[in-house]
């Protein structure tokens, strides 16, 4: 349904009883937030207050899905307590999400999951491990950047997150992300030697070769001491992550 749609989400929140609600609808696009700002403010922060005065209503635990956007990148590694400072337009709609989300709910957990990688459903958008491993298997060249550094974060480790976190109903902010820190260079020539493809394919670059997306923080690597305490998970390295996807390869 249209989260925008007050009528339809207190429809829904009518016919059925929930425990958690896990909110990670909306525009989630840096580059499409930043040229279709009012779209992506509306399908974002309507939203969001549409689900939360839903759960305040119902007395239901919301886990928002945030992001690492909400930091600019220049006091990396990033702890839950840091202060945030968005460096393009899709973090500062965030923000203002975040902070709808705290100061309108007592039942809440904000997850800020960073850079994630993993199989993705087809209808859904690529992320950075599929479109380097369709580009490289169709053997054509890449350009990948050497200034844009994250612990990336295998997408079965996050929803496992997520369901301790349903489980658990931990209160406040918790960062979710891998235990090893790359750029994007450095993660596509782990994925090509993971997969068995060719790495000189992939030619390094910094972010001035690709002059019209959004700006992005140079470098967001999270600190994960709620993930490991409270979860009880050990972030997976790069190799890990990378290793199980292709484990479970489709």
């Amino acid at each position: 349904l249209d989260i925008c749609n007050q009528d339809l989400i207190n429809k829904l929140f009518a016919e059925h009883e929930f425990d958690t609600v896990i909110h990670g609808a909306g525009v989630a696009s840096v580059d499409y937030a930043q040229t279709h700002y009012a779209e992506s403010l509306e399908s974002n922060l309507i939203g969001t207050l549409n689900i939360t005065a839903a759960c305040r209503r119902k007395g239901v635990h919301l886990v928002y899905v945030s992001t690492n956007a909400v930091f600019d990148g220049a006091q990396a590694p990033y702890a839950e307590d840091h202060a945030v400072n968005p460096v393009n337009k899709y973090g500062q709609i965030k923000v203002q999400c975040e902070k709808l989300v705290t100061e309108t709910l007592e039942n809440y957990t904000t997850v800020r999951p960073i850079l994630m990688y993993g199989w993705n459903h087809p209808a859904c958008r690529q992320n950075p491990a599929t479109w380097i491993l369709e580009k490289l298997r169709a053997g054509e060249k890449i350009r990948l950047v050497t200034d844009v550094s994250e612990n990336p974060l295998y997408n079965r480790q996050c929803g496992e997150a997520l369901w301790e976190i349903v489980k658990k109903k931990p209160r406040g902010v918790m960062h979710l992300a891998g235990g090893e820190a790359v750029n994007r260079y450095e993660f596509g020539l782990r994925l090509a030697k993971i997969f068995g493809l060719d790495k000189a394919l992939i030619s390094p670059v910094d972010s001035s070769y690709f002059p019209t997306i959004a700006p992005r923080p140079k470098n967001t690597t999270f600190a994960t001491p709620r993930m490991e305490r409270d979860l009880g998970m050990r972030p997976l390295t790069v190799d890990e992550g990378l290793a199980l996807m292709k484990a479970h390869a489709r």
